[in-house]
């Protein structure tokens, strides 16, 4: 019996630290997917024709094309706020 507890007691161990790591990381802020990102940035554009998105910091550019114009509006990764 002691040298069945003597195996479990490693991978107790193991498992209590694991937990304790787990609670220890902070939150990560839900990201906003690419394609909601293009939504958002069309609401804000009417009639606008999406080109591209690329996440730089912790923003999207999201290029449009409007009539012959190209803009870029900026989308909040986390938040989804969008500004021009």
């Amino acid at each position: 019996m002691n040298s069945d507890r003597a195996r479990r007691l490693p991978l107790t161990l193991a498992g209590a630290l694991l937990a304790a790591a787990l609670l220890a990381v902070p939150a990560v802020a839900q990201q906003v997917p690419p394609s909601d990102a293009v939504k958002l940035a069309l609401q804000a554009v009417p009639g606008a024709e999406p080109l591209g998105v690329k996440l730089k910091g912790d923003h999207y550019v999201v290029r449009l094309k409007q009539g012959g114009t190209v803009i870029q509006v900026l989308v909040d990764a986390n938040t989804g706020q969008v500004s021009q």
